[in-house]
């Protein structure tokens, strides 16, 4: 099995019997293909590599300034749903307020600026995520249903609006579990 080098560029390859794995490119790319065969890769991992990657970006953006930029955060949501197999509208929604909330440090995310990041997926058009009724979605999951628990709840020193929601355990446990 090759490692990763200094360069930035890394290579896994194994061969057990007939079976052969090669892996090569850069080595953020190495290690999601390698996650992505061992099935290791959950939603908090997968967060958490955005976010070095983010600061990595954010890195180079400040050595590079005007030249390079800091990556465009649609792809990266997109990537993590992608990634964790995320499709259905209220996962999505869910998704979003968490992205917002936990990779880009955002306190305030009206539905306009969730509307904003999912469409900057490309996965959906701003057409079709104009139509989703987001407070609607909001509401369902701050109340739960008859068998789960909310999986959203407003922090208790802010109004009582859906731009201020946060993810409840539950919330972040049910992420978890769809990107098992």
């Amino acid at each position: 099995m090759g490692g990763i080098r200094s360069s930035g560029v890394g290579r896994i390859y194994i061969r057990a019997g007939s079976e052969e794995i090669d892996l090569s490119g850069s080595a953020r790319e190495v290690n999601d293909a390698w996650l992505n065969i061992t099935k290791q890769d959950t939603w908090q991992s997968t967060l958490s590599r955005i976010r070095v990657a983010r600061q990595e970006a954010i890195e180079s953006a400040r050595e590079v300034a005007i030249r390079s930029g800091i990556p465009e955060r649609g792809s990266a949501f997109r990537r993590l749903i992608d990634t964790c197999g995320i499709e259905k509208k209220s996962n999505v929604i869910l998704a979003a307020i968490h992205y917002l909330r936990s990779v880009e440090k955002e306190s305030d995310t009206p539905p306009r600026d969730l509307r904003k990041l999912i469409s900057q997926s490309k996965k959906w058009t701003e057409e079709d995520v104009s139509k989703w009724n987001l407070s609607l979605y909001i509401s369902r999951m701050l109340e739960g249903g008859s068998d789960q628990s909310p999986m959203l709840e407003y922090p208790k020193d802010m109004p009582e609006k859906n731009r201020y929601v946060v993810l409840t355990d539950a919330g972040i446990d049910h992420l978890e579990k769809m990107s098992l």
